[in-house]
């Protein structure tokens, strides 16, 4: 008689947190509109939001290093995006869009993020 296998154990924390995340990216997903989005370029920094609106900007602060942009100034004064690399790597422009302030610049970051959530398949 062979002995049974042991299970492979499960982070159940793991677990759970990408199922809620799973859930809260299918909930943002559904909450995206055109008014949302000119919500968001309207007033980037605006300390009264819709529900939705800071849900989603919520849920993009909470993103791992990895998944966030920054805005790069370059020598012309206008601003790019870059990733955020990680120790050692040399941060490196995400297309060659060039915002002419850091308003559009956080806009063009917000459509960015948009745009990855809603690459993700989450059923």
């Amino acid at each position: 008689m062979t002995e049974p296998l042991d299970p492979v154990p499960v982070d159940a924390e793991l677990a759970v947190r990408e199922y809620f995340d799973a859930k809260t990216r299918r909930y943002l997903k559904r909450v995206i509109t055109p008014d949302l989005i000119a919500e968001q370029r309207r007033d980037p920094h605006a300390q009264h939001r819709s529900e939705p609106l800071g849900r989603l900007l919520f849920y993009f602060k909470s993103l791992p290093v990895g998944q966030q942009y920054a805005l790069r100034l370059t020598a012309d004064g206008r601003y790019r995006i870059t990733d955020i690399p990680g120790p050692g790597e040399r941060p490196a422009d995400v297309d060659e869009t060039d915002y002419p302030d850091t308003a559009s610049g956080l806009h063009g970051i917000f459509l960015r993020k948009i745009n990855d959530l809603m690459g993700k398949h989450d059923g």
